[in-house]
């Protein structure tokens, strides 16, 4: 990561993530010394950004100027907040970045289109006491879970990583012994224990794609999307934004991301989409689709049962 790149990420976390991170903290998400962020810091302060940090926790934000306090998570940023961020910005950026940050600024107007409902303080709260939990290793209730097997119930965990950006908690289960994904969306609240952890040993972190797919093993791909394939991924998964870039030809853009080797959510994107979709590598996904569109013309070889 170049330092103008790391830049660009670090505006782009703080704007999502307001008050959420220390200058070290910043330093050890990114990899870097905390004299290294101090320096980008200043840059960013130099080009007129509205860096603050709370006391006395030092959280660090860069926020549009507000007139009530209470605003600060609520209030999108105004057409005359990101002309200056992107013109500021301009000179530390490459194509790319600069054409990623002015669509994570433009959709800085729309929490949903965004995927930061998480700005709003409700999220905001389950955040830190989820982060808290962490930190100090203690059991959390995530209240009325929302799962995918059609329940609605209490689950007690023990939460080691969070993922805002994608949407995901990955916690140890304690009445159902597993480590699990949970999508922060689906939480109704959570509710603080003083129980610690007991189940450290078995915090198995999993790496995450943008399909929101946890699996160590995975595999580079790339594709070709026209605009309404674009369009269509962008807005179901918000994070497949960063590994997006303009194609070769006109109203076209690539995709390339590592993701599950067993292509679960980008299969089902592909199938969805297939007229609207090139598949440039690797042979494993074409092969994947093959085998899923056989499937369907197996189960149904002279159109029985479409009326």
């Amino acid at each position: 990561m170049t330092p103008r790149e790391r830049i660009l990420r670090l505006v782009l976390r703080l704007l999502a993530h307001p008050y959420r991170h220390t200058r070290r903290e910043l330093a050890q998400y990114f990899g870097q010394s905390k004299d290294v962020i101090d320096d980008d810091i200043e840059k960013i302060r130099a080009v007129g950004l509205g860096f603050h940090q709370d006391r006395p926790h030092f959280k660090c934000a860069i926020l549009p100027h507000r007139t009530f306090k209470e605003l600060q998570y609520l209030q999108p940023l105004s057409d005359t907040d990101r002309g200056q961020i992107s013109a500021a910005l301009t000179r530390f950026l490459t194509e790319r970045d600069d054409l990623y940050l002015s669509r994570k600024l433009a959709r800085l107007s729309d929490y949903k289109g965004l995927g930061v409902s998480a700005l709003r303080k409700p999220a905001l709260e389950r955040l830190d006491r989820l982060e808290a939990a962490k930190k100090n290793k203690r059991r959390v209730i995530l209240e009325n879970y929302r799962s995918n097997s059609n329940h609605i119930r209490n689950r007690l965990i023990e939460p080691f990583h969070i993922d805002a950006e994608l949407d995901t908690l990955q916690a140890y289960d304690v009445d159902d012994p597993a480590t699990k994904h949970f999508r922060l969306e689906r939480i109704e609240r959570v509710l603080p224990t003083a129980t610690p952890w007991s189940f450290e040993d078995q915090h198995y972190y999993k790496a995450t794609d943008v399909f929101r797919i946890a699996n160590n093993e995975q595999v580079m791909v790339q594709l070709r999307l026209d605009v309404f394939a674009y369009n269509v991924l962008v807005e179901a998964y918000p994070k497949a934004l960063s590994e997006i870039v303009p194609g070769v030809e006109r109203h076209t853009f690539d995709f390339q991301s590592k993701v599950n080797a067993a292509f679960l959510g980008l299969s089902n994107f592909i199938m969805a989409n297939a007229e609207h979709v090139e598949i440039l590598g690797p042979e494993r996904l074409r092969q994947c689709i093959r085998e899923k569109a056989q499937k369907i013309l197996d189960q149904n070889p002279k159109g029985e049962g479409v009326g």
